[in-house]
């Protein structure tokens, strides 16, 4: 956003794209980037630190950045990747479908078609069929000690049920799924495929009819929860919850008689309005608490909460935008304003987990932990919502401002829009910016349109599309200290720092919550950061995220020197610290050189002032086949590691599988052939005397099995057919449990053919 009428939103929209910053994570190469959710993992997060329940506000949020290989990276972490799409309700299907419109690609959207139906079936097991329903705990729905929790544990009983609650039918879980849905039969449409395309559109259709019959409460002009135990009747709570706001962004209900009801809620004083609501249940239900009763973070009767207000902010527009309903943009302008105020901390933009409706502070808010969490969207709404940038699903663009009408001008530039940058600018009377009156529109900076309505269809040239496979960092670490390659060590490091935090994909420059390597307190005038690699790699360059914190009373600047070390030697040395860039990337060159490590060596200023890294980067072209090491992949099971093997003629390093149960993840496995079967080839030994299974997983479904027979002390290879979608697949191979003469086994590679 260039500039707008109103600062405190402004300020908080630039805040916002730090805090994504903040929350992007670098799993490892094949795989790429990942949003997370605390910038600090959590011991109930899924694999690599994912969690569902925000994801579709990640994507939503992350379809803005310039490079799309952000999102790319992270939904095919749920769609072919180990993410988990059930842990949580979620709406990642629709957010990938409107995501396309951004980016124009829908090529890589439909090669998701069968990853999408397989996710969409994943909820089957808590679908009501007599009903026509999906239920789950409010837990679950990322809404505990919500409303369904008090109304079945009164009495405070039961604790698990009281933070929980009952398997419920929920507007929002539904309204998710019927938005899924759709977003299936679209996708299913643009990749040419009817009868899917036709199918989930009746889901939805049959969907959503069940959720006006029994979710829509004519006496409460509402959608309400309903308890499925012990209720035949599927008699519905009588209290009105925030979750029942979230159909309309869906494109559900917005009739004026179901549409004007929400808005009348919504501006309520006793409704869902506060000063820095909205709230998460009316303020005039009995349950409604403003304030928690102890430290637990997540009060959702009550609290005001950015993941619920995001989606509420989305009704609000949906609701305007379809005209039925009595509702102003100054409305929608006071909405977004409230928002804004509630997500300030010590006179800054901040943005915590939880925050009272009626007082000026977050109500929960962990030091080192609830710091720019990520779990709304803010820059969406303020692109879609309040400037009125539309995407379409052709080579076109929608500017339909929702804007108070004593606003006289506005700007976004550059933003990204199907591989093309659009700068749209609102000059009233053109004396702002100098381009003319009224709305004005750029087009990689050329002038296309300008119009003194606020209100513009703009034609955009074809999409350019990027390239699909941008270098990869093999210097990350998914999972720290134990079995997984890279490894990092340093020569000192300070105690309440941490060596791998160096390699955990993560780049920010906060001292609180903290991500570094540092040296602070060590006897030595300069300190080396060594990261390890499985196998020796072919690299040019090493990229350090160096820390100062010294102008905010901080010990830590940048190096008075920096050497870099390889297999061969000194490969590089940066002499003058005036050529580096304080809490920002630095990238050191040299002559492409093959190492099994990387070791920078890094000269202190002073003897009080110390030197800090907060991630060490090494950049390299990205590994397209025929050939995947197992020492590169992604290891579980205690006893699955990487050996090193000079026999090993491909690599050097094998993978070595335990009898215990472990598994070898390939990520970014191109397919050579998609939608047929590919001849996969393992390379591997096995010194014992039975021959091994191990099972053969693509993209989430098991497909095969592979048998390796016995090679004594050399390498062999087996073979198995399974079919690889397009473009980058996850190959796992899966060790079960161990038979009567089994033994360690040790795996090279997996191939397809070239």
């Amino acid at each position: 956003m260039g500039s707008s009428r109103n600062q405190l939103i402004q300020d908080v929209y630039y805040y916002r794209w730090t805090s994504i910053q903040r929350n992007l994570r670098y799993v490892m190469a094949g795989a790429g980037w990942m949003c997370t959710e605390f910038v600090q993992p959590v011991g109930y997060a899924k694999a690599f630190g994912t969690i569902d329940a925000a994801a579709g506000h990640h994507v939503d949020e992350t379809r803005w950045l310039r490079s799309t290989h952000y999102a790319d990276d992270y939904i095919e972490l749920y769609t072919r990747g180990p993410a988990d799409s059930v842990q949580y309700t979620q709406w990642i299907l629709d957010a990938m479908n409107r995501r396309s419109m951004v980016t124009g690609n829908v090529e890589f959207l439909s090669a998701q078609l069968d990853d999408m139906k397989r996710m969409w079936h994943e909820w089957d097991f808590v679908f009501d069929k007599n009903v026509g329903l999906y239920y789950y705990k409010p837990v679950w729905d990322a809404q505990e000690r919500s409303l369904p929790c008090y109304i079945a544990d009164p009495n405070g009983t039961d604790p698990v049920l009281r933070n929980d609650g009952p398997d419920t039918f929920r507007p929002s879980h539904n309204a998710y799924m019927i938005a899924n849905a759709r977003a299936v039969s679209r996708t299913a449409g643009l990749a040419g495929d009817e009868s899917t395309e036709v199918e989930f559109d009746k889901l939805a259709n049959a969907l959503e009819a069940a959720m006006f019959k029994h979710l829509w409460a004519p006496e409460q002009k509402f959608f309400m929860d309903i308890i499925r135990p012990d209720n035949p009747d599927l008699t519905r709570l009588t209290g009105r919850e925030q979750v029942g706001l979230f159909p309309y962004r869906f494109g559900i209900g917005l009739e004026e008689s179901y549409a004007q009801p929400a808005v009348d809620a919504m501006f309520d004083s006793q409704g869902f309005m506060a000063p820095y609501g909205p709230t998460t249940l009316e303020i005039r239900d009995p349950w409604f608490m403003g304030e928690k009763p102890d430290d637990y973070c997540c009060y959702w009767n009550g609290m005001s909460w950015p993941y619920s207000t995001s989606h509420t902010l989305k009704s609000l527009a949906a609701i305007y935008r379809a005209g039925n309903a009595n509702v102003t943009g100054q409305q929608y302008y006071q909405y977004l304003r409230t928002y804004a105020k509630t997500q300030q901390h010590e006179g800054r933009p901040f943005v915590a987990e939880s925050h009272y409706p009626f007082v000026d502070d977050w109500s929960a808010n962990t030091a080192n932990h609830s710091e720019h969490y990520d779990h709304s969207t803010n820059n969406d709404d303020v692109i879609t919502g309040l400037l009125g940038i539309l995407p379409q699903s052709d080579d076109s663009l929608i500017i339909s401002p929702i804007v108070p009408d004593g606003w006289t001008y506005f700007a976004v530039e550059n933003l990204p829009y199907h591989g093309h940058l659009i700068t749209v600018i609102y000059d009233k009377d053109g004396s702002r910016y100098d381009q003319g009156s009224g709305l004005t529109v750029f087009v990689d900076g050329e002038n296309v349109l300008n119009t003194e309505e606020k209100y513009a269809e703009v034609s955009i040239p074809s999409v350019i599309l990027p390239n699909p496979y941008p270098l990869a960092n093999i210097a990350a670490n998914p999972s720290g200290p134990g079995n997984q390659y890279p490894k990092a060590d340093a020569t000192y490091t300070h105690a309440a720092d941490f060596h791998y935090k160096a390699i955990d994909g993560v780049v920010y420059y906060d001292d609180v919550p903290d991500n570094r390597w540092s040296n602070i307190g060590s006897p030595n005038m300069n300190d080396t950061l060594t990261v390890t690699f499985a196998r020796p790699r072919k690299i040019s360059s090493v990229t350090l995220a160096l820390l100062s914190n010294v102008g905010r009373g901080g010990s830590v600047d940048l190096p008075e020197k920096i050497e870099v070390y390889g297999s061969d030697g000194l490969l590089a040395t940066v002499d003058n610290s005036t050529e580096l860039l304080a809490n920002d990337r630095n990238e050191i060159t040299f002559s492409e050189t093959e190492t099994d490590f990387v070791a920078v060596n890094l000269h202190r200023k002073a003897r009080d002032v110390y030197v800090g890294v907060c991630e060490l980067e090494v950049w390299a072209p990205p590994n397209r086949g025929p050939t995947y090491y197992a020492a590169d992949a992604y290891l579980t099971g205690a006893s699955t590691r990487v050996v090193r093997d000079s026999s090993s003629s491909s690599s050097g390093a094998v993978v070595a599988v335990g009898l215990d149960t472990g598994a070898i993840s390939f990520p970014g496995v191109v397919s050579p052939d998609h939608r047929r079967f590919t001849i996969l080839t393992v390379g591997y030994r096995n010194g014992g005397g039975a021959t091994t299974e191990l099972a053969v997983e693509v993209n989430h479904v098991p497909r095969a099995n592979v048998s390796l027979a016995p090679t004594g002390s050399r390498y062999g290879t087996a073979t198995v057919a399974v079919p690889l979608a397009k473009g980058k697949n996850w190959v796992i191979l899966r060790r079960g449990d161990a038979k009567d003469g089994d033994a360690e086994i040790g795996i090279e590679y997996v191939k397809v053919p070239a």
